[in-house]
């Protein structure tokens, strides 16, 4: 690429920089490293044809220097930080900027959802919620759990899994569950079937109050399918932190 061509793309660079209101001289210095890098993030984002040039970009902050970005991309799919909003980058985010947590959760139910950005808050530092604990552990149904292992154990038989096995269970606040486990093909099982859409869809009508779960295991399960095959045997088990995620390892 010539030195004109070049001056010419960090050109639509700053003039999209300046459409959002959010160049350098207007970042306060706790923000400025962290804005920069991902910046920088977006503009290979941009290069990688992710997203279109001058993409609306939403900015968050938190009183700590955390900055999350989001934009949608080509493909409709959320974009956050340069990164493509999939189930293992949103855990990541949400270990790296607790503060944002709630933010990263809210685009990723909206991705799961098509909409986009819509509904987003406006650019600025995110006020700090009071602290309070979690809401409420539900009671495990044991006889459901009982009849999700033996069909997990099934699968230990069959080799499919390997132990020990390191599952996620979710309990649904009216009774069921659901138990997930990685396969050794890196399949991920739930009540010992394999996560299809029929399956999915099976048990959205035996525990409809987890249905955003099963989405977000569905998220994850294209994932997995969309990668190299590998040994997910254990990748549940450090994937929950929601406290009402029971995880045993």
């Amino acid at each position: 690429m010539g030195r004109d061509a070049k001056r010419a793309k960090q050109a639509r660079r700053d003039k999209r920089r300046r459409k959002d209101g959010l160049g350098l001289d207007g970042v306060p210095p706790i923000f400025r490293a962290e804005f920069v890098r991902v910046a920088a993030a977006w503009d290979r984002a941009i290069d990688a044809g992710l997203m279109t040039d001058g993409a609306e970009t939403k900015y968050h902050f938190t009183p700590d220097g955390g900055v999350l970005s989001v934009a949608e991309g080509r493909s409709g799919q959320v974009l956050v930080n340069g990164e493509r909003l999939t189930p293992s980058v949103a855990e990541r985010l949400r270990e790296q900027m607790p503060l944002l947590a709630p933010m990263v959760t809210f685009y990723e139910n909206n991705q799961l959802a098509g909409r986009g950005l819509a509904g987003a808050p406006e650019d600025g530092v995110m006020p700090l919620a009071p602290p309070h604990g979690p809401d409420p552990m539900p009671t495990l149904d044991e006889e459901a759990l009982a009849q999700a292992q033996a069909a997990t154990a099934v699968l230990v038989r069959q080799g499919k899994v390997a132990e020990p096995v390191g599952a996620m269970v979710i309990p649904a606040p009216r009774g069921g569950v659901l138990f997930a486990v990685g396969g050794r093909d890196g399949e991920l099982y739930v009540n010992g079937q394999a996560l299809t859409r029929q399956w999915t869809d099976e048990l959205r009508t035996q525990v409809p109050e987890l249905s955003t779960d099963l989405d977000r295991l569905q998220a994850m399960r294209a994932e997995w399918l969309d990668s190299p095959p590998q040994d997910r045997t254990l990748a549940l088990a450090r994937a929950c932190t929601d406290p009402n995620c029971h995880t045993p390892h």
